[in-house]
């Protein structure tokens, strides 16, 4: 009895680090080496064609071609970091407004707008999201349905390729781990644009 104790007890300090973000949690258990996320959200968000972060956020996060797109490499306008409660929530509790910022996205790239608008704020009550601090345009629709994450046709056939490279050299992973791979590993390589400006710098 004592030691299934000690084990509880021990699973309450570990487990909570990735405890509000599954998609993190998972791709922490895949054994991939933290300098390959980069490069691996590199390639997938420089997919060409319709509908992928390229075309519509441009390279390097801004100039795409999709109106009303975010600047990439400014964090500070993001709807994600006014919801959160923005300048003021990061002063109070940065660690948490970052982890909880990063929750947000890596579920929004996974699985587009459409099932995060549905599903997002009532499977994390533990994010606080205060939609009346959100400034830009159509915040009733929280999330704009254009916003496809690594949905798109064009993004499903680049992390296809990229799972056939990883499979190459010794690591097999199954379609929905590379989906949380390839969303956690694309704003990793989204979160190199931060420019560090008076909108950015959330990331330095």
């Amino acid at each position: 009895m004592r030691w299934l104790m000690v084990a509880l007890c021990v699973g309450l300090f570990v487990l909570p680090a990735y405890a509000a973000d599954p998609i993190a949690e998972n791709v922490a258990k895949l054994g991939v080496a933290k300098e390959q996320f980069v490069k691996i959200g590199e390639q997938v968000y420089n997919t060409e064609g319709e509908n992928t972060c390229l075309q519509c956020h441009g390279k390097g996060g801004t100039g795409g071609t999709q109106a009303g797109a975010a600047d990439l490499r400014h964090p500070k306008t993001w709807r994600v970091y006014q919801y959160l409660g923005g300048d003021e929530a990061i002063k109070a509790n940065k660690e948490k407004f970052l982890k909880d910022m990063e929750t947000a996205l890596h579920d929004l790239i996974r699985n587009g707008s459409t099932q995060w608008n549905q599903r997002f704020p009532s499977q994390h009550k533990d994010i606080a999201m205060d939609w009346g601090k959100v400034s830009i345009p159509d915040k009733a629709d929280k999330y704009n349905q254009m916003m496809k994450g690594i949905t798109s046709e064009p993004m499903k056939k680049k992390i296809k390729e990229v799972q056939d490279e990883l499979a190459k050299e010794g690591k097999k992973l199954t379609p929905a781990q590379m989906s949380d791979l390839a969303a956690f590993s694309d704003f990793e390589y989204v979160k190199t644009f931060d420019d560090g400006s008076e909108h950015g710098g959330v990331f330095k």
